[in-house]
């Protein structure tokens, strides 16, 4: 019976140890089922996570790209406005010349008139038509060398 007693304690403890070991192996799989469920969506939020990311990134390029844009409108709007500022100084120093040479053209006058006799002491204008003077005959000039004879010069043989 000694006999029977320890393999029915050695059955008893295998027994035990196997439905131990199930029920440690159904722990481990509901685990697993858990860990799986959590890395699935785990994934999907990392899946959305990198969605919105590149939808964030594109949405940054178009930003940077009107940010750009911008900039290079702003800087050609205030080379504008400089251009602009620069003509309207140089308009200001053309409008002060031509007032200064104004005012003296101006003093010029005043003094011309001031100084001027009256028009009572001139004769009225009347047309002068001119008086026809004699026509003279003059010798033509001599060209240069035209006193010197020219000299002959020895004709070609034939067959040159």
């Amino acid at each position: 019976m000694k006999k029977q007693s320890g393999a029915s304690i050695i059955a008893i403890v295998f027994a035990v140890a196997a439905a131990g070991a199930g029920a440690f192996a159904f722990v481990q799989y509901r685990e697993l089922g858990h860990a799986r469920a959590e890395l699935s969506s785990t994934k999907a939020t990392l899946d959305k996570a990198n969605a919105d990311l590149r939808t964030a990134k594109n949405e940054l390029d178009k930003v940077r790209r009107e940010a750009d844009e911008l900039k290079a409108a702003s800087d050609q709007l205030r080379a504008d406005r400089d251009s602009a500022k620069a003509l309207l100084e140089a308009e200001k120093a053309h409008g002060e010349r031509v007032r200064a040479e104004l005012t003296l053209a101006q003093q010029q006058i005043a003094f011309l008139r001031s100084r001027a006799p009256s028009a009572a002491q001139f004769a009225p204008p009347m047309a002068i038509s001119p008086q026809p003077t004699g026509i003279r005959v003059v010798p033509a000039p001599r060209p240069l060398g035209a006193g010197a004879p020219m000299q002959a010069r020895p004709a070609p043989a034939p067959g040159q």
